[in-house]
């Protein structure tokens, strides 16, 4: 039976229930989708069907099977009727049984396209089908679903968020379950199309079928069109032409508008292999500028790249890109410009020293290239050559003082020596930036000196002044004839030294002439300490000057040994003072060399006569007539300068006890022989400047015995003059890059170097060589007149004793006395004083013998006996008085780590613990405090602790009294076994820098501070912002001069030992002097400040009554106004600009007025001026003010609190409260309105302007020195008030101090407590007396106060008058206001006084109060003012209604005054307070006892300390903020004036009516012009670009400065490496042990060469532990070293005994060697490794490496490291801030990279730096345990050759970055952007090429590789290969197959030398062509850092030589710093717009 309908509606609910079981999740579509939402997807059902095809294309072989599941049908009729009826299969109606064993099948779903892993990409016009393919067969299915969704994603194959589908509207489902999607139906974007098949089977039990395939859209834009014309890929052009390439026909496809939002990147390169496809390759190399850092160009702006004429280099290709990018779309277009070389530069070379047409061997030989238009990135090289042109062979680094590739070229005296007589060039190759090569040559010819002959002075030995000598000479022979002898006599020891001359020839000329056989002459007496040796110089010269030299000695006696010294001085005043003696003789006859000899000689006598006390007088009487008679010598030769120089020489050598005549004498004689000097270089230019210098050393000695005789009772300031013109003298003859000149004398020394201004920082770099040092940092650009690499004169002298002992100091000088001087040449000649920005001193103290003592150290004591430690301790006493810091150095070798407990007071308890420090020895100590303690102190030095002065308050409170004593305890690991005061010494002292610039009264501290290398045996003084003088050296008179040297010592204080004194009472004044003495220095101090008070009250009485009457008043306007501006207090709130001010009103608008007068300084920070100003008419009721300032000055920011304007004649008055700044950063210009009355001011302001007002009124400290005093109390009656107030103070606290008081407190923190109660008690005391003072002083000056008529608006007689101008006007109200006060003051006066009198103190009427409310009755627009007279506050509310219309009266409130003679109670209560509380302070004070004054005074002390900071500060704070809390108005502020109206009157004289027409029309011009107009917006925009700009500069300098610092760091640490001695040592090495090393093949030839080579280096007999003929000891002996013999035993014995058998695999030598001449430790290794075929491979390794030494006293590593390490903080704190910054960011900037790869290498390097020490310590003291085993030292030699390589790298990567500060030129920045460009390109031709290598190595390899020894191997092929590609052809026979090796090598030169090369020259060429115009567009900041600096530069010097200053650059420097654009149309000229780093900028291109 069929079954009912009920039964089949059942079956079909069933049916449905089912399909709505979860599907099984699908990795290809979303999990659990069944069919599509409403909305967000299309699908259909379709009936059930068993099999079916969906899609176009349907598959009938399915790809994989599906799901196959047997179950059993449905039992009962209805279910086998229900399954026919929906069965789509006709066999299943007839098969009813085979339901039992059907299955379903599903194959995959698969939506169809073209390729199955790309996605689909559309464009937005484009339409599309998406067809799918369906295949299943399921005869059980009862519903078959199929479904779309749409899924937004961010990019390709992403995962979308299958719960969020999107809605697409107007995609639609078409046909067999394809969709269609229409053109614009999509926006961009990235979509997921997703279909799903499910199939619902009958059975409940069976799971759902389901399947889904996914396709990604990508709906994108169309890519850019790039285009860059001129359209041709290539194109050439002169050096001097502009480049212009143009890409403005770019355009987009997609857009609208075409050109809209395009953004345009350039780039340029020479190497194209950077670029490809549209990427360019990051990168600094191979760029077409140097200012690029990268391969993009950094002036490019805009879609036109315009590069000026010679930005790039001369004969070079450039590769150019131009890269378009619109979001995230780009396109690229390259063009290659090849630039063809251009004009050479026009340089010369020139000479400046032995120019003559033949070369003086002798003298030195100075060149220089002059050159018009050279640049900085031209090279230089210089050489020598012979006529036939080949290059000689020249000691350029001993000979020559410069380098070989600078601009100058010096060499010095006889380096051509060894040359032959002929003629030579000096050539330089130079290298211009126009690519062109230019060689200059100068010819010169050697002259040898004369051949050497014979001299010989007879006799050997005689006595001065008896026996006359003769020097012969003979067989001396030259071409040049005639020859001149010259005899100089020369004491050893007499005379300085100069380095720069090998042998000082400086002395007295006895003879000098033609004559072979020179006359009989005297000679000095000889050198005592050298039996009286003396030294002779004979030169000879030839005709052309060059000489030859012969040295001779003799022995010269005094005449002494004769005769008396009595006999002997009187013989010597009759040679020299009688009219006929040979002295004057010699002098009337002008024989001016032999007359100065003569006098050497007398004075070289006298010297040796004994100072006995009869002859002193006879003695200084000689002296002087010598000093006299040296003046008549004439001083036009060099060597009439050398006589006169070398007489006071000898004269002041003994001139002990010499009167100060002839010191002046003498030293005025020298100053004219250093004048004779400088003429004579001025008049011969090409002189030889050795023969200066020698003369100079004799001036140096000259002032250094001056110096040793300057009496300390006598200013001596003239040998300082001579040594500044000493210094003059040497440095002229010096050129910059030569090498520092030392001169040095017996307690004086002098360096002097001249290098250009760039390289300041590297002079005086050899610290070894002076003690002193001077270290100096300059920013030449800061010195407007020194030009640009302008030579810089440095001069730096050093004195052993003090210079300056006439000084008053109070403590006496502790170091050496240093000076230093910097000059400069500006373009005219006239020489520049110099102060650096930075000066670094280093001064050496003088006598260390008591600066440090011993300290006993031994094991420490716990409570179980000796620790592991050892300790020390000092306790010493510290004077509190003194501020500066405490050092405490630790002297010492010992290595350990210290640990210093710092304590306060002599006992060592845990709770007088202050501070610890550890002190390792190669680091600065490191603090950690108990408490907040500022730790800031000046020195961080290694084993140096510093007490901070924070640290010695805080103990001081401790003790509470002036002096106080510290301990130390000092603890480190244990390094003695027993007490010992030898190994630790301790310096404890205080250290001052003093400076002084010149010569002045004393010595002054503040300038320089103490630096951060201080130790106790040298100061570090550091000297900053030293304003500089510009001084014209000229050659004027000795006593006119002005000394310009900056001398620097140093003050040092050594602390006392500990004393312990048993403190006693002190009973009377001399014991106990504090009261007394604090009384007398607080009168002291009061007598002092009461004259500056009187003079700051006449000041103050000038200022209050007058005001600025502003010059632009037009002569012609008739009203007056008061404008009193009040300028705010803040910081900087002052301004030195222009100020412009104009009143509105309701009846008129003024004239623009210019705040400002000649003759007054106005609106500074506080100040409160009035000024004049006049209208043409009345302006009614004015309603706001503009005002305005043209931001010109130094500080020209201005903060402008209030205004008041008030109508002269009317009385009329407005206010205005602005409170804002106007500057560049904000606003230059602003409108203010009238303050409204009625509304209630800003509580802030309010509050902050009664908070000043109040503080410089009411304060009565801080109101002594306000700028100007308010009435009626003055500056005098003020400050004695507080002595007053002080004083009883003080009085308070001593009697409150003599208490008997019977709980005393036990602890210091309990009598500190007790003095701050003390100190508020008196305070609190002593308030009535201030305000019993204040009181009398302040009612019985004040004055009546105004009537209310006569501040009241009000029509004056005189504003009816017409015609009249303000001048007329003002004298007419001037007379009228004096008419009526003198009528009506008479009667008020007397009035007021007689009610005053009667009333007394009591006052008759109340009123309102100052706050209280006023009828608001007021019009708008007016305002009102409460105080029109000065002083009175409380006038507020009577004035308030100067403006209003009262409809009701004002109370009035009485005034209360004083009569006049109340002032004198005043004062007579100032003086009894005063003197008797300094009565009974003195009086209580002897009574006390020490401890208790000083516990008095810190109570006064802080009693003085709350009234000043907190009592009264407090009460003002209170009173202001609760006037706050109410609303306060304009009439609650103070708005007083400084005049009176009577007092305004006119002092000039009166003008004509021409003079005041003419002065109308001026006043016409000047307001039309634009100096009266606002600022306008562009200008403040270029303001404000400027201010950044700077900053820029300035941050851009100081990276640069610290780069080169650092890279200088560096070169020093590689030159501390000795590379030079470890290459030489690794050969020696390798020679020894290498010998016979090469016939090792077997295992027996081991024990012949440990036998003959081996044991003989171990054994050396003549020097045990060493190698044989060298000084390299052996360190940790090997096991087989014992004795020759017994090693020889030992050998024979193991080989005997087969110790090396067929397992023996390697056998290895290992030792380590010392040489201690080079300080090099040599690892060696030799290796014997046995191979599989039995054959010993023996190697040797020798690698040396240095150990630092930080024991030594004075090493300069020490300070290299100090420096490497505080540089690595600085880098590491600067990175890390970086980072911090710009975050993820970071990693996207190359540079940024770079930066993390240098640090990281430098931090690396810090690491194996210290693992390397610690590692070398453990072994030395290893060896130093047992020096006879073995030490492994190969570890340390490994970790250092290491640390060399990653050296290597970070002086790579510092190097590399050099290039970032270069990117200012534009060729770097071109260089750069163009690899970056030719990158991609460079890679894959690399590529390519390396390919085609491996195919030639390969084919060599097999081809040739049994034959050919190069091609054995893949290695030895490769290395081939590489040769042939640069071009080294070796070993081509191919013997065993030529034909082959032929066509090989034929083809690899085709394929890889004339294309592959070739090719990869066209790539960077073509980058470095296109990325000329983008370079050129782009920004720079480097190149605007380094505009800004220059323009500074040039202007400075501008000013200075008075030129006018040319506005434009030079188009050198533009083209230096921007380079030139393209130009090859003019049509892309005009105004541009494009997006540059994010920001629309619009430009002009013309």
């Amino acid at each position: 039976m069929w079954p009912g309908p009920a039964l089949l509606l059942l079956l079909l609910l069933l049916g449905l229930g089912l399909g709505r079981l979860s599907p099984s999740p699908r990795p290809r579509g979303p999990p659990g989708v069944l069919r599509g939402a409403p909305g967000l997807g299309q699908g259909a059902e379709s009936s059930v069907r068993g099999s079916g095809t969906g899609g176009l294309s349907p598959r009938t072989v399915p790809r994989r099977a599906g799901p196959t599941l047997r179950r059993r049908c449905p039992t009962g009729p209805a279910a086998r009727v229900l399954l026919k009826v929906n069965s789509s299969d006709p066999a299943a109606a007839t098969a009813t049984v085979s339901c039992l064993v059907a299955t379903c099948t599903m194959q995959p779903v698969k939506i169809n396209r073209n390729d199955q892993h790309a996605p689909l990409i559309l464009s937005r016009n484009e339409e599309v089908t998406l067809n799918v393919t369906m295949v299943w067969d399921c005869p059980e299915a009862m519903v078959i679903r199929k479904s779309w969704l749409y899924f937004l994603v961010a990019s390709v194959n992403d995962t979308p968020d299958w719960s969020q589908p999107v809605l697409l509207p107007q995609v639609r489902v078409m046909k067999f379950s394809s969709i269609h999607i229409p053109k614009f139906s999509l926006p961009y974007g990235v979509y997921v199309f997703n279909f799903t098949l499910s199939i619902i089977r009958w059975d409940p039990t069976l799971p759902l079928l389901t399947d889904s395939d996914i396709i990604y859209i990508w709906v994108k834009k169309r890519p850019l069109k790039a285009i860059l014309l001129p359209g041709d890929a290539n194109m050439t052009m002169n050096f001097s032409d502009e480049l212009i390439l143009d890409g403005t026909s770019s355009f987009d496809p997609e857009a609208d508008d075409p050109k809209e939002g395009l953004r345009f990147f350039w780039y340029c390169t020479t190497n194209p292999r950077y670029y490809g496809g549209n990427y360019v390759l990051v990168t600094n190399q191979d760029v077409c500028h140097p200012q690029q850092n990268t391969l993009n160009w950094p002036w490019a702006v805009g879609p036109v790249l315009t590069i000026p004429p010679e930005t790039l280099r001369g004969n070079n290709v450039y590769y150019f890109r131009m890269l378009v990018r619109k979001q995230n779309r780009t396109a690229v277009s390259d063009k290659i410009v090849r630039v063809l070389k251009g004009l050479p530069p026009k340089a010369h070379i020139s000479c400046i020293e032995n120019c003559g047409p033949t070369l003086i061997v002798s003298d030195r030989f100075s060149l220089f290239l002059d050159c018009t238009n050279c640049t900085s990135q031209d090279f230089y090289s210089w050489s020598i050559l012979s006529r036939s042109g080949h290059e000689v062979m020249f000691d350029w680094a001993g000979q020559a003082v410069t380098r070989r590739n600078g601009t100058y070229l010096s060499i010095k005296a006889f380096a051509f020596r060894n040359f032959l007589e002929n003629g030579f060039w000096v050539t330089l190759s130079l290298v211009s930036w126009s690519g062109t090569t230019l060689t200059l040559r100068h010819p010169f010819f050697i002259n040898h000196g004369p051949q050497v002959g014979q001299c010989k002075v007879n006799p050997a030995t005689g006595i001065s002044m008896v026996t006359k000598f003769v020097v012969e000479c003979s067989d001396f022979k030259d071409k040049n004839l005639p020859l001149r002898y010259k005899i100089i006599v020369a004491e050893l020891d007499s005379f300085g030294e100069i380095s720069s001359v090998e042998e000082n020839t400086l002395g007295s000329i006895a003879y000098l002439g033609t004559q072979s056989i020179t006359p009989a002459f005297f000679l000095p007496v000889g050198v005592m300490a050298d039996h009286y040796s003396l030294k002779l110089y004979a030169q000879v010269y030839d005709s052309l000057g060059t000489f030859s030299q012969v040295t001779l000695q003799a022995t010269v006696q005094a005449p002494t040994v004769r005769d008396s010294s009595k006999t002997i001085l009187q013989q010597l005043l009759n040679v020299t003072g009688e009219p006929t003696s040979p002295l004057s003789t010699l002098l009337q006859k002008q024989d001016w060399l032999p007359a100065g000899y003569f006098m050497y000689v007398v004075a070289s006598v006298m010297n040796n006569i004994k100072k006995e006390w009869e002859l002193q007088g006879d003695r200084a009487l000689l002296m002087e007539h010598l000093v006299n008679q040296s003046f008549v010598p004439a001083m036009n030769t060099l060597d009439e300068i050398c006589q006169v120089v070398m007489v006071i020489t000898k004269l002041t050598q003994e001139a002990s006890g010499s009167s100060q005549p002839i010191l002046v004498s003498s030293t005025l004689r020298l100053w004219q022989a250093n004048q004779a000097l400088q003429s004579y270089q001025s008049k011969n230019k090409y002189i030889c400047s050795r023969d200066i210098e020698i003369v100079g050393t004799g001036i140096l000695a000259s002032l250094s015995n001056i110096l040793k005789l300057v009496n300390p009772y006598y200013v001596f300031h003239d040998p300082f003059f001579v040594v500044e013109s000493l210094s003059d003298t040497i440095l002229a003859n010096k050129i910059p890059g030569s090498e520092m000149t030392v001169l040095r004398a017996s307690n004086f020394n002098m360096y002097v170097e001249k290098v250009e201004s760039l390289h300041i920082a590297k002079a005086f770099g050899n610290e070894t060589s002076c003690p002193n040092c001077f270290h100096a940092t300059l920013n030449a650009n800061r010195v407007p007149a020194l030009p640009s690499k302008a030579p810089v004169s440095m001069m730096f002298c050093e004195f052993t004793d003090d210079p300056f002992p006439w000084l008053n100091y109070p403590e006496n000088i502790s170091a050496h006395v240093v000076g230093f001087r910097m000059t400069g040449a500006t373009n005219n000649g006239s020489v520049v004083e110099i102060t650096p920005d930075v000066a670094d001193v280093y001064v050496v103290r003088k006598d260390l013998t008591f600066a440090s003592f011993n300290l006993t150290v031994g094991p420490g004591i716990e409570g179980t006996g000796f620790s592991k430690m050892t300790t020390g301790g000092i306790s010493f006493e510290v004077d509190s008085r003194s501020t500066a810091e405490v050092l405490i150095h630790i002297v010492t070798k010992v290595t350990v780590l210290f640990k210093a407990l710092i304590y306060a007071g002599s006992q060592v308890t845990p709770t007088n613990l202050v501070a610890t420090y550890l002190i390792p020895h190669d680091i600065p100590p490191i603090a950690k405090w108990n408490g907040l303690i500022d730790s800031t102190c000046p020195v961080k030095e290694a084993r140096v602790v510093c007490l901070p002065s924070s640290l010695l308050r805080i103990i001081a409170q401790h003790t509470h009294s002036l002096k106080y004593n510290v301990s130390m305890v000092l603890q480190a690991p244990r390094f003695v076994f027993k007490p010992t005061n030898k190994l630790v010494r301790i310096a404890l002292f205080m250290v001052h820098c003093l400076d002084m610039y010149g010569i002045k009264h004393d010595w002054r501290e503040g300038t320089c501070v103490l630096g951060e290398k201080t130790t106790w045996e040298k100061v570090h003084c550091i000297c900053r912002n030293v304003k500089r003088s510009r001084r014209s050296l000229a050659s004027i008179k000795l006593t006119y001069l002005h000394l310009h040297t900056h001398f620097v010592t140093a003050k040092v204080i050594v602390v006392p030992n500990p004393v312990d004194l048993q403190l006693k009472v002190i009973r009377n004044l001399n014991q106990n002097p504090a009261t007394f003495l604090a009384v007398l220095f607080i009168m002291i101090l009061y007598v002092i400040l009461a004259f500056w008070a009187l003079h700051r009250d006449v000041m103050d009485q000038y200022l209050r009554d007058h005001v600025v009457v502003l010059p632009d008043n037009d002569p012609f306007d008739s009203m007056c106004y008061l404008v009193t501006i009040f300028t705010g207090s803040r910081l900087g709130a002052g301004t030195r600009a222009n100020v412009f001010i104009q009143l509105k009103g309701t009846e008129s608008t003024s004239d623009v007025h210019c705040l400002s007068h000649p003759y007054f300084k106005t609106l500074y920070r506080g100040s409160i001026n009035t000024f004049l100003l006049t209208t043409k008419s009345d302006l009614g009721d004015i309603h706001s003010i503009r005002v305005w300032h043209d931001n010109e000055g130094k500080a020209p920011s201005w903060y402008l609190s209030r205004i008041k304007v008030e109508n002269l004649f009317s009385r009329r008055i407005w206010l205005f409260v602005c409170r804002r700044w106007l500057s560049v950063d904000t606003t230059l210009e602003a409108t203010f309105s009238v303050t409204n009355p009625d509304e209630p001011l800003k509580r802030t302001d309010f509050f902050l302007i009664d908070l000043s007002h109040k503080l410089g009124k009411n304060h009565m400290w801080f109101s002594v020195f306000s700028d100007v005093i308010p009435k009626p109390v003055n500056r005098l009656q003020r400050l004695s008030c507080c002595l007053a107030m002080l004083l009883s103070s003080l009085v308070c606290n001593i009697m409150f101090f003599n208490l008997n008081r019977k709980e005393q407190p036990e602890f210091r923190e309990g009598r500190v407590i007790r003095s701050m109660m003390i100190g508020i008690e008196s305070v609190m005391i002593t308030i009535p007396v201030q305000l019993l003072i204040t009181f009398f002083f302040t009612y019985s000056q004040k004055k009546p106060r105004m009537n209310l008529d006569k501040v009241v608006p009000q029509k004056h007689p005189l504003m009816s008058e017409e015609g009249l101008f303000w001048k007329d006007r003002l004298d007419k109200w001037h007379e009228h206001e004096i008419k009526t006060l003198s009528s009506k003051d008479a009667k008020s006066t007397s009035a007021t006084r007689e009610k005053s009198l009667k009333r007394g103190v009591k006052t008759s009427q109340k009123s309102n109060k100052a706050d209280g409310k006023t009828p608001d009755t007021q019009k708008s627009n007016r305002n009102f003012s409460n105080n029109n007279e000065e002083g009175s506050e409380d006038a507020s509310s009577k004035a308030s209604s100067t403006q209003m219309d009262t409809t009701e009266p004002v109370k009035i409130k009485t005034q209360f005054i004083l009569p006049g003679w109340c002032a004198y109670i005043a004062w007579c209560l100032v003086f009894i307070t005063s003197g008797l509380s300094s009565f009974f302070i003195v009086f209580y004070g002897l009574t006390y006892g020490y401890d208790k004054s000083i516990e008095w005074l810190f109570a006064s002390f802080c009693s003085f300390c709350q009234s000043v900071f907190l009592v009264q500060p407090c009460k003002i704070l209170l009173v202001s903020g609760t006037r706050t809390k109410k609303p306060k108005y304009c009439k609650n502020l103070s708005w007083s004036s400084k005049y009176h109206y009577t007092e305004i009157r006119l002092q000039e004289v009166k003008m004509s009516p021409e003079e005041m027409q003419q002065l109308h029309e001026e006043m016409d011009y000047l307001r039309d012009s634009s100096i009266y107009q606002p600022v306008t917006k562009d200008k403040i925009q270029i303001l404000r670009r400027k201010k950044r700009i700077r900053r820029r500069s300035l941050l851009f300098l100081s990276y640069l400065v610290t780069h080169f610092i650092f890279l200088t760091l560096l070169l020093l640490l590689i030159v501390s490496l000795h590379h030079n001695d470890s290459f030489y040592y690794n050969q020696f090495i390798r020679h020894q042990f290498s010998m016979d090393l090469a016939t090792v093949m077997r295992l027996g030839d081991i024990y012949t060469w440990l036998d003959k080579v081996l044991l003989p280096l171990l054994h050396n007999d003549p020097n045990p532990t060493f190698l044989p003929d060298s000084s390299s000891k052996i360190l940790g002996l090997p096991l087989m070293r014992q004795q020759t013999f017994n090693s020889t035993l030992r050998l024979k014995e193991l080989e005997e005994k087969n110790w090396l058998d067929e397992m023996t695999w390697a056998v290895i030598v290992e030792l380590t060697t010392l040489n201690p001449d080079a300080s090099l430790m040599c690892s060696i290794s030799v290796v014997f490794e046995v191979s599989p075929l039995g054959i010993v491979n023996s190697s040797l390794s020798v690698y040396s490496f240095s150990l630092a030494d930080f024991n030594r006293e004075t090493s300069a590593e020490v300070y290299l490291y100090v420096a490497i390490l505080i540089f690595f903080c600085a880098y590491i704190v600067d990175e890390g801030y970086i980072i911090m910054q710009e975050r993820s960011s970071y990693i996207r900037s190359l540079y940024n990279l770079l930066n993390l790869a240098l640090k990281c290498m430098f931090t690396l390097l810090i690491v194996l730096f210290f693992q390397k020490h610690f590692l070398a310590a453990s072994m030395v003291q290893l060896y130093l345990t047992d020096p006879e085993t073995f030490i492994p030292f190969h570890a340390v030699s490994r970790v250092d050759h290491f640390m060399r390589i990653v050296l290597a790298f970070l002086l790579f990567l510092t190097t590399l970055k050099t290039l970032r500060y270069s990117r200012f030129f534009y060729d770097v920045r071109l260089a750069q952007k163009a690899i970056q460009a030719a990158l991609p390109g460079i890679c894959h031709m690399a590529l390519v090429v390396f390919m085609y290598s491996f195919m030639y190595v390969a084919f060599g390899y097999l081809v040739f590789g049994q034959h050919e020894w190069n091609y054995s191997s893949m290695i030895h092929a490769a290395q081939t290969i590489f040769s042939y590609c640069v071009s080294a052809f070796q070993n081509t026979e191919f013997s065993s197959n030529k034909v082959l090796g032929v066509l090989f090598l034929s083809s690899f030169m085709l394929m890889m030398i004339c294309i592959f090369i070739n090719l990869f020259q066209a790539v960077i060429l073509s980058a470095y062509d296109e990325m000329k115009q983008p370079v050129y567009e782009e920004p720079s900041d480097e190149a605007e850092a380094i505009t800004y600096l220059c323009d500074m530069v040039r202007s400075g010097f501008d000013c200075l030589t008075s030129r006018s200053r040319v506005e434009d650059q030079s188009e050198f420097f533009v083209d230096m710093m921007y380079g030139q654009p393209e130009k090859n149309s003019r049509r892309f000229l005009g105004l541009k717009t494009r997006n540059i780093n994010g920001k629309k900028m619009v430009y002009l291109v013309v």
